[in-house]
């Protein structure tokens, strides 16, 4: 692999491990279910703001689609979820 190839696996990885922490830092159990997850969104708000446009933007569209998935799919575990929402 180039030297850029493996730049833009980092950034890759480092992206996705961004976006999986924003929606399972709200996931305070492993065990969680959706239900508890929008739960646990409505009393402490959204993913807090990093400052990064790019990544901000990233971490509110996964809300959103954890907030859909969830809402369907009460009973799914949430890190499931999560992994769901970012296309795993």
């Amino acid at each position: 692999m180039s030297n850029h190839g493996v730049k833009i696996s980092l950034l890759a990885a480092t992206v996705l491990v961004g976006l999986s922490l924003s929606a399972s830092a709200q996931i305070t159990d492993p065990e969680m279910t959706c239900a508890g997850y929008l739960k646990q969104v409505a009393t402490t708000g959204p993913t807090p703001k990093t400052g990064d446009a790019g990544m901000d933007k990233m971490a509110a569209d996964l809300d959103k689609k954890m907030a859909v998935y969830c809402t369907a799919h009460p009973t799914e575990k949430a890190m499931d979820a999560a992994m769901k929402a970012l296309g795993g």
